[in-house]
């Protein structure tokens, strides 16, 4: 075993061995091999960008009509990139429409959703784009083999984080860059009851506001979650700046993620007692062609912003979101 085998044996939380990871990770690969309904494949066709999207922009990017893969080439030329989960169909695509001497390969736990993805980007960009599958809580990858490594919404389903991370250290060349995007608020979604409560406070002025809507929330519990997701989506900052070089990190939606885990008790009450209605209230929109873009009160957002950012930036709450670049860190 080589000196950097043996250190990265000693950053697993988990083991490849481990029966009732196997289970875990078995469901969790079977989860994403269809299309969920719920999932970024299924609804980017029907999604309409709004105000909250533009916010995370401007969070991210400085500018509101700006996503943060259109940054990636400021950072560089890249020629070989990997993409680590298949999660967002749009940015992936993105990747290499504004990359355009890049090559990459696409790893995913599950084979199905490789397959999909891999093959309609190909469709469009050829062998620039190259299917592989792994389980990354136990990917080794090549010495300085990338010098593009990309990851949106995925290293949140990620256990071994510090494995990952050592991995990715590794595996950059010395002029390389990593760009994550991911959720990095509490553990599958629970949010702390200093967040919950500020929501409801947030959003009980916004009913006041506007007496057709029904004061009180439900919110949504984790069985619609995949086995993995955010089993420790907050630590993967303070891993990540440990393993690697952190050279800039941006957060956002510290109290807008919360909207897409509630429902107003209105929506609950129509909907509340169909079996699985979370999935088949998804697939009837989709069948309507209903579009996924919201009205929200701008007075409302801007309070959700301001107290989220402010909390978040203070350390007081953890942010929902966030946008980081990292470089190789050199022993």
């Amino acid at each position: 075993m080589s000196p950097d085998e043996r250190t990265a044996a000693h950053l697993l939380r988990v083991t490849a061995d481990d029966p009732e990871y196997l289970r875990q990770a078995a469901a969790e690969a079977a989860f994403w091999e269809q299309v969920h309904p719920l999932g970024l494949e299924a609804g980017e066709d029907i999604y309409v960008e709004g105000p909250v999207e533009q916010y995370v922009n401007e969070r991210f990017s400085g500018d509101r009509s700006t996503d943060w893969v259109a940054t990636i080439p400021r950072w560089g030329t890249f020629t070989h990139g990997l993409l680590l989960g298949a999660s967002s169909p749009k940015r992936e695509q993105r990747v290499l429409e504004t990359n355009p001497q890049v090559r990459m390969t696409l790893v995913d736990i599950s084979p199905g959703a490789v397959e999909r993805r891999v093959g309609a980007l190909a469709a469009r960009f050829g062998d620039r784009i190259s299917p592989g599958t792994g389980d990354l809580n136990f990917l080794e990858l090549p010495a300085e083999r990338y010098d593009l490594i990309v990851s949106s919404s995925t290293i949140h389903h990620v256990t071994n984080l510090e494995h990952l991370a050592f991995q990715i250290n590794r595996a950059l060349t010395p002029d390389g860059v990593f760009f994550l995007e991911d959720y990095v608020g509490e553990p599958r979604f629970g949010f702390s009851p200093m967040k919950r409560r500020l929501f409801e406070m947030i959003y009980e002025r916004d009913v006041a506001r506007h007496p057709e809507k029904k004061s009180g929330l439900t919110w949504i519990d984790a069985s619609d979650l995949s086995p993995f997701c955010g089993v420790r989506s907050d630590e993967i900052l303070p891993v990540f700046r440990e393993h690697l070089h952190q050279v800039e990190v941006r957060t956002a939606a510290t109290l807008t993620v919360p909207m897409a885990r509630t429902r107003s008790l209105d929506l609950a009450d129509v909907i509340g007692n169909l079996p699985r209605w979370r999935i088949h209230w998804a697939l009837l929109k989709r069948r309507l062609g209903i579009r996924q873009g919201i009205m929200i009160d701008p007075q409302y957002l801007a309070e959700l912003r301001l107290v989220g950012d402010m909390l978040a930036d203070a350390g007081i709450l953890l942010p929902g979101v966030a946008f980081a670049v990292y470089r190789k860190r050199r022993a």
